[in-house]
C-alpha cells in the first residue's frame, strides 16, 4: 500500500466526515420525501400538511451542501479529460491540483458570501410564511455545511501536493482515465 496522504489518521478522518455528512443529506432527502408523501395523501383525503414545503425547501438545500464533500474527496466535480489523458499521469496530477485549487477558492468564496448573507438573515429576522421558522436558523445549518466543505477541499489540495512530491499519482476523477 502506498503512503498517500489519504491513507494517513488525518485522512481517514476526512474521509470519514464527508462520508457521515453525506449520510446526513441523505436523511435530509429521505425526510423531505416522506413529508411531501404525507401531504400528498393528505390533500387527497383530508387537508396537506400545513407549511410541508417550507421544510422541504430546507432540507432539500441543506442536502445539497451535505453532499459537496463527499464529492470533492471522490473528485466527483466537473473535469474535462478529452485532452489530458493522453499527456500521461504528470498532466493528470497538475491539471487535478489546479483544479483542486480552483475549487477551493471558489468555495472559500462563496463561504464567505454565505457567511455575509446568513448575518443579514439573522439581522432582518425573516421568518417563513406559514410555519414562521426564522430563516437563519436554514442558513446557518448551511453555513456549517460550507465550511466542513471548505476543510475538506483543502484537504484535497494538500493530499495532491503531498501525493506529487511523493511521485504518486493523484486519485482520479470518477470514470477519469488513466
Amino acid at each position: 500500500m502506498q503512503n498517500t496522504a489519504s491513507s494517513g489518521t488525518a485522512g481517514r478522518t476526512i474521509y470519514r466526515l464527508a462520508e457521515w455528512v453525506a449520510i446526513v443529506g441523505g436523511l435530509c432527502l429521505a425526510a423531505a420525501s416522506v413529508l411531501t408523501g404525507i401531504s400528498i395523501a393528505g390533500s387527497l383525503t383530508y387537508k396537506p400538511l400545513p407549511g410541508e414545503i417550507e421544510v422541504v425547501e430546507i432540507l432539500c438545500g441543506l442536502a445539497v451542501f451535505a453532499f459537496l464533500p463527499y464529492c470533492q474527496l471522490h473528485k466527483g466535480h466537473v473535469g474535462v479529460d478529452l485532452f489530458i489523458g493522453m499527456l500521461g499521469h504528470k498532466a493528470i496530477n497538475w491539471t487535478q491540483l489546479v483544479g483542486d485549487i480552483i475549487i477551493t477558492v471558489l468555495f472559500a468564496l462563496l463561504t464567505w458570501r454565505h457567511w455575509i448573507g446568513t448575518l443579514d438573515k439573522f439581522r432582518n429576522g425573516e421568518f417563513t410564511p406559514i410555519l414562521f421558522i426564522p430563516i437563519w436558523w436554514g442558513f446557518a445549518a448551511a453555513m456549517v455545511l460550507l465550511v466542513i466543505n471548505l476543510v475538506v477541499s483543502a484537504w484535497t489540495v494538500y493530499a495532491d501536493i503531498h501525493d506529487i512530491r511523493r511521485g504518486i499519482d493523484v486519485e482520479l476523477p470518477l470514470g477519469g482515465h488513466g
